[in-house]
């Protein structure tokens, strides 16, 4: 359980660090911005998964719906505006792929 756990913190901060850059590299590109958003989310929420007084049923609302609009404003900027390429939308869904197959609590 650790091991994944440890894999899922790692990748969360490479996507969060490589949005950032990405953001420093295109500033007017909000989809790096949000993509970056999506994986902080993500990693906060798996953090705060873990303690055992906070219910944290509402988490996986926020993280689809952040990892859907991170997502579709990836793709809007690349096909509308012709930014940024399918790397974006790339680690923006990753941030969805990471919450659907993150370690769980045991129950």
């Amino acid at each position: 359980m650790t091991t994944k756990s440890n894999i899922t913190t790692i990748l969360l901060l490479i996507g969060i660090s490589y949005s950032i850059y990405s953001l420093f590299q295109n500033p007017e590109a909000v989809a790096w911005a949000a993509s970056a958003l999506a994986h902080l989310v993500v990693l906060i929420s798996i953090k705060t998964e873990n303690i055992p007084s906070f219910d944290s049923e509402f988490l996986g609302i926020i993280n689809v719906s952040l990892g859907v609009v991170a997502t579709v404003v990836s793709a809007g900027q690349w096909f509308i505006l012709d930014q940024n390429g399918p790397l974006a939308i790339l680690f923006s869904a990753s941030a969805l792929a990471i919450w659907a197959f993150r370690p769980r609590k045991e129950a």
